[in-house]
């Protein structure tokens, strides 16, 4: 999905999620964020990406 929305190579995508706070979360069991479909949990890193935070306070 990344690779597609932000024109950019795998290998840099996947850096870019690797060195999220959503990928924090999404390690993170309390947060339940692994529980999420991964339409969700790009949502919210898109969300990071464009603000510089997670913008859902559900987390």
């Amino acid at each position: 999905m990344i690779t597609i929305d932000q024109g950019v190579e795998y290998d840099e995508a996947m850096n870019k999620f690797y060195y999220s706070e959503v990928f924090d979360k999404l390690q993170n069991i309390e947060t339940g964020l692994y529980t999420q479909s991964s339409a969700y949990v790009y949502d919210l890193f898109k969300d990071e990406m464009n603000f510089g935070h997670i913008v859902q306070a559900e987390i």
